[in-house]
């Protein structure tokens, strides 16, 4: 069994950090916006397909819905993979964002091993 309320909360602030409505995401996973409200306040459960509904939609796993973590690892099998997880629920342009600040902050970092080499 698992805790509707602490799971309704983390299906909340995904819902909302992906920008949708309780009537837009109830729309993407076919329910009616009073059964999402009805789920995020934890007055309530789901099914299993529905959860993995609104997994899909808020771009992160029925583990971490469920239980607040990600209990698989990422396609790489690294441990990185509640970040991947993250990256992949962001929209194409902040996607791109991300990839462009990261390759950054790595040239840096061979920047600082270089001069470490040298001085």
């Amino acid at each position: 069994m698992y805790d509707y309320k602490k799971s309704g909360r983390r299906i909340a602030e995904l819902r909302k950090m992906r920008g949708y409505t309780q009537e837009t995401f109830a729309e993407k996973i076919s329910l009616s916006w009073r059964s999402v409200a009805d789920i995020e306040r934890g007055y309530r459960g789901t099914s299993v397909d529905i959860l993995m509904d609104m997994a899909d939609v808020l771009g992160t796993s029925v583990d971490y819905l469920l239980f607040g973590e990600s209990r698989t690892r990422g396609e790489n099998g690294t441990e990185f993979s509640d970040v991947e997880e993250r990256i992949e629920g962001l929209p194409q342009m902040k996607k791109m964002l991300v990839k462009s600040m990261l390759q950054g902050m790595l040239d840096s970092l061979e920047k600082v091993e270089i001069l470490e080499k040298v001085g």
